[in-house]
């Protein structure tokens, strides 16, 4: 099953162990029959006490298997189809008076490691702690794990009402540069995915969707580390609007509309006004932004546009993700031959084949 997280397992001793629910499992529950009549009041109690908090979250399975739900994820195109998140637990016979701690995992409709890996962290601390008692442990293992997944799940939850505005957007675009419409009407905003990271919206005029000013975009080999993905995109820009079609265009990517971050920096000469024209924007990743500005400077790139899209993995890298981003541009940008360091890398090479 998608999602699955695995909870505990019976011991003579509480165990913090960590498994996959096996078919068994399922099986004994259904063999259970409960004579002791202080552990089915006891177990009868603890249900009556769920479905009073948790009214329609919570959900009987069977006698001994039961569903409580802990959060929802809503569908994007980034997360799936969404649904709620739920604790599903096995409670094995004498619970909750004897010593055997319940199964217990996740039901995810997403498969996400960041999820899984904290419910399974969270589990594990709650099987180490565990103690028979009469009024059960179900309610304080919800309660839990719904404080330990809230950070992950409002990203979730940010995304999709992000994305759901952004495709909006896109389908007012699309109506918009039919055309039966005016060109005022063709403007756009970005609405960004995570604005708790920093990010803002932008607004686009008409002017970015113009074809004139459409330039040639490359993109970049992913930098993975520690579940966070980096992405770098250039293009070589000579106006103002052509940067703003080449940040629309990117922007209008379902992919890299949802990233964390979308770092970029610009520099190119204005021929018309005789001055050199350059800016950055750090997306929320404080102090980014300049470092590309200074990466494109001090590399001797002109007239270009480069951005690095960030996708957070949930673990923190510190400075590491700053070497990220400054490599992911780099090597992009490099390899187009539009540093100094790739210009004459390109030269040597035409070099040598001419000698061959």
């Amino acid at each position: 099953e998608a999602g699955f997280i695995p909870g505990g397992v019976p011991a003579e001793k509480p165990q913090a162990q960590v498994r996959r629910p096996q078919p068994a499992d399922f099986a004994a529950i259904q063999e259970v029959a409960d004579d002791d009549p202080e552990v089915l009041e006891a177990l009868n109690a603890e249900r009556e006490t769920l479905e009073s908090i948790y009214d329609t979250e919570f959900e009987a399975v069977a006698p001994r298997e039961w569903r409580i739900q802990v959060g929802t994820i809503p569908a994007s195109a980034a997360a799936g189809l969404g649904g709620a998140a739920s604790l599903h637990v096995l409670l094995p016979q004498g619970y909750p008076l004897q010593q055997d701690p319940p199964v217990a995992w996740l039901d995810c409709p997403v498969r996400d490691e960041t999820l899984q890996s904290l419910a399974a962290s969270a589990i594990e601390e709650l099987l180490a702690e565990w103690q028979p008692m009469p009024e059960g442990c179900v309610c304080p293992w919800v309660e839990h794990l719904r404080s330990v997944l809230q950070p992950a799940l409002e990203e979730y939850s940010s995304l999709g009402a992000a994305e759901l505005l952004q495709r909006q957007e896109l389908s007012r675009q699309h109506q918009a540069s039919l055309p039966s419409e005016s060109a005022s009407s063709r403007g756009f905003t970005y609405m960004p995915a995570n604005p708790q990271f920093g990010q803002r919206s932008r607004h686009f005029d008409e002017n970015s969707v113009d074809s004139a000013y459409k330039v040639e975009i490359l993109h970049g080999e992913p930098i993975v580390d520690r579940k966070s993905t980096f992405v770098a995109h250039a293009a070589k820009v000579e106006t103002e609007a052509q940067v703003q079609w080449v940040l629309r265009e990117l922007l209008s990517d379902s992919k890299v509309a949802v990233a964390t971050h979308n770092i970029f920096a610009y520099r190119f000469y204005d021929t018309q006004r005789g001055v050199q024209v350059a800016d950055n924007d750090d997306d929320g990743e404080d102090g980014a932004g300049s470092k590309l500005a200074a990466l494109l400077s001090m590399s001797g790139s002109e007239g270009v546009f480069v951005m690095v899209s960030r996708w957070y993995g949930g673990i923190h890298l510190g400075a590491d993700r700053f070497k990220h981003i400054s490599r992911a541009a780099s090597t992009l940008l490099d390899s187009a031959g539009w540093t100094k360091r790739g210009a004459a890398s390109a030269g040597a090479n035409d070099s040598r084949r001419q000698k061959r």
